[in-house]
């Protein structure tokens, strides 16, 4: 449903459309209005791994721990604390005297029906390999669990804190018996600051305060979430005063808001999507699996001017695909600079003098300009011989040959920190077992997974940091660079991002 045109009754028009006005009904404060770019499909927190439904979930739902944004540690939410009992077993003390939106009690019991509902093979969450390696829950008392693991898990206490795919939003046992799956992902009820009043499928999803919460009552009493799929109607929205927050704003955009005097920009440059190009090793025959190569490619281009032109400075290069700020981040690399005369000394001692032909593949508009960026690179490679077409998918067309390996031998794709920021995030990306892996390294599967097996901080470190020398030295991707996140905001509206893409309105206030 497009936004009406504003006129003499435009305006009022547009509020009855939003549910923020109801004929006959007493005034009340304008709710705040957050346009997605879709609709979600369920709201059932652990049966989605979507951006649209993750959005309003975590105003419904809380996780046992949260991340202090000043410091990125973790602290304790539905959970006071927690501690490790064993290698295997991991203790969690729960906060007294917190309800569900429809009055059950959370409790133990809530934290492993959870926790076990996710594991549940039949039960199909996809975030459930994140958490595999938990083997089951056992209630201490109403107020203690024990999460025992089959090995060793240090990052569990991550997995219980907020994300995307794989944490865990704690679901009101009785209420998803009595309702079912089904039920539930339409009408679903959590602990969070808002408690869902309506969904109206493609036009609005109605969210109140929750006065009871543990944290204190939201300042802000009604939000609403729009499906608005076109990007420029978003920002219209916006600058029409007809929605408050828009997130993944196109660089070309800010100008338009920040000059509009009703609307302001924030970006957000912690946890942003982590973007690379992976090239294979064994998928595909040709010169590309020579690493030296692949080291060539990665000399050839010129990362800085890319951020600053293409992104227009939304990005900073990394070269290894894991945030500065993530646990085992090794600052001692100096990753793959801009050197052209090295990039082709390095293809004439691999036999490739005269260069040769390759295909980058591309999504369309999944991540920001990434188009734009793929052509660009495809013009430095040129400058050392290398032929490079970019060929674009569309976005759906995209996944599913990404997730058959048929996308070769390079091609563009992202990882979201999503409030991990831990060196873990290397096994989701190149790992040869990994999901999306096109590329195989035996020593930095080996390492990779000894990080996984141990909870000791300081081995777990030096594991990350030998992995990211293999990494250099194996060139299994061109270079990373992070993304940041570019949020428009109206002037009404007090609001900071939090980590990622990720919106938490509880702090929000109207100005």
């Amino acid at each position: 449903m497009p936004f009406a045109k504003r006129g003499p009754w435009g305006a009022v028009a547009v509020l009855v459309l939003l549910g923020l006005l109801v004929p006959g009904a007493a005034a009340q404060p304008k709710p705040v209005v957050v346009v997605q770019s879709g609709e979600a499909a369920t709201l059932d927190w652990h049966m989605h791994c979507d951006k649209n439904a993750h959005e309003p979930d975590r105003q419904i739902f809380d996780t046992l721990l949260r991340r202090d944004l000043k410091t990125l540690k973790l602290e304790g939410n539905l959970a006071e604390s927690w501690r490790l009992l064993t290698d295997t077993t991991w203790q969690f003390k729960l906060r007294r005297g917190i309800k569900f939106h429809n009055g059950e009690p959370f409790d133990a019991a809530a934290v492993k029906f959870s926790v076990e509902r996710m594991l549940n093979p039949a039960q199909g969450a996809p975030g459930r390999t994140s958490i595999a390696s938990i083997d089951h829950v056992d209630v201490v008392d109403p107020y203690t669990v024990n999460v025992v693991t089959k090995t060793p898990f240090p990052l569990l206490p991550v997995r219980m804190s907020p994300g995307h795919c794989g944490t865990v939003g704690i679901l009101p046992p009785k209420y998803v018996a009595q309702v079912g799956d089904a039920g539930f992902a339409v009408k679903p009820v959590g602990t969070g600051p808002y408690r869902l009043v309506e969904w109206v499928k493609d036009e609005r999803l109605v969210l109140d305060a929750n006065k009871d919460y543990h944290r204190g009552a939201p300042a802000i009493e009604r939000l609403v979430f729009r499906p608005v799929p076109e990007l420029t109607t978003r920002v219209a929205a916006l600058l029409s005063g007809q929605a408050d927050l828009v997130s993944d704003v196109p660089p070309d955009q800010v100008a338009k808001i920040k000059a509009s005097g009703v609307a302001r920009v924030e970006v957000s440059t912690l946890g942003g999507f982590v973007i690379m190009v992976k090239m294979t090793n064994y998928l595909m025959p040709g010169p590309w699996q020579d690493a030296r190569v692949r080291k060539a490619i990665n000399y050839a281009i010129d990362l800085d001017t890319i951020i600053k032109t293409v992104l227009e400075g939304y990005g900073q290069p990394l070269g290894v695909p894991l945030e500065k700020e993530a646990f085992g981040f090794n600052p001692a690399i100096k990753w793959w600079g801009y050197d052209p005369e090295r990039a082709k000394a390095l293809l004439r001692e691999a036999g490739y003098a005269n260069g040769f032909e390759m295909t980058l593949h591309a999504p369309n508009r999944r991540y920001m300009n990434d188009i734009e960026v793929m052509q660009a690179m495809a013009a430095m490679l040129g400058k050392v011989g290398i032929k490079a077409t970019v060929q674009v998918w569309e976005q759906s067309v995209y996944t599913t040959k990404w997730r058959k390996r048929e996308l070769l031998p390079a091609y563009m794709v992202a990882w979201g920190g999503a409030g991990v920021f831990d060196g873990d995030l290397l096994v989701n990306s190149l790992h040869s077992k990994s999901a999306l892996a096109i590329h195989k390294n035996e020593a930095l599967d080996k390492i990779l997974e000894e990080a996984q097996g141990t909870n000791d901080p300081e081995r777990r470190r030096a594991l990350y940091f030998k992995a990211q020398e293999i990494i250099f030295e194996d060139a299994p991707i061109i270079k990373a660079y992070q993304q940041a996140h570019i949020f428009g905001i109206s002037n009404r509206l007090d609001w900071k991002p939090w980590i990622d893409n990720m919106l938490f309105l509880y702090d929000a206030r109207l100005k």
